[in-house]
């Protein structure tokens, strides 16, 4: 939390958690599928970060109210860091079709990559909203306003999804500071 602060985030935030199966990430062009049905095999540990005790009575770790989510990170631990990787690996495909989306809509931009340490690694994409988005791409040269990362460290590997407002250098610093934690 202590990093939100750091990059601009001053209303208190609010933690909710929760263990359990559940949608990872909420973008409907990535089939808002749940870790279950994407990956199989048992539940994770959701983690949803708000500026409002107001959450959704199914998913405590969503805010109810409208720009009142700042984050959510959904994390499990697999059986060996192979499978973690496998698991890394097929959670970010998941989320590449939402870099082709048609002009209006919201999109991902690039995949950037952010090695920490042998075995932590983080690959994430910014959200550019819809009035960005002339060309069915991310524009260039514009920031990314939040997105979505997939961390991995050793058997760990969790998908982190910034509903706040941040640019890249913010960004940077939020996927760093999640993937060390993991």
């Amino acid at each position: 939390m202590a990093e939100f602060e750091a990059v601009g985030i001053s209303q208190h935030i609010y933690v909710r958690d929760r263990v359990g199966d559940g949608i990872y990430a909420n973008a409907a062009c990535a089939g808002e599928k749940t870790l279950g049905e994407t990956l199989g095999g048992p539940g994770a540990h959701f983690r949803g970060l708000a500026t409002t005790t107001r959450t959704n009575p199914s998913d405590p770790t969503l805010a109810e109210v409208d720009g009142g989510q700042v984050a959510r990170e959904v994390a499990a631990a697999a059986a060996s860091a192979a499978l973690a990787q496998n698991y890394t690996e097929r959670l970010l495909l998941e989320e590449v079709p939402c870099q082709d989306e048609p002009a209006g809509h919201w999109v991902y931009g690039p995949t950037r990559t952010l090695d920490v340490a042998p075995g932590i690694a983080a690959n994430w994409m910014g959200a550019y909203e819809g009035d960005l988005n002339t060309a069915g791409a991310a524009p260039e040269g514009k920031e990314p306003c939040g997105g979505i990362a997939v961390l991995r460290s050793g058997t760990h590997y969790a998908v982190l999804q910034v509903d706040a407002c941040l640019d890249t250098t913010a960004m940077t610093r939020i996927v760093r500071a999640a993937v060390t934690r993991l």
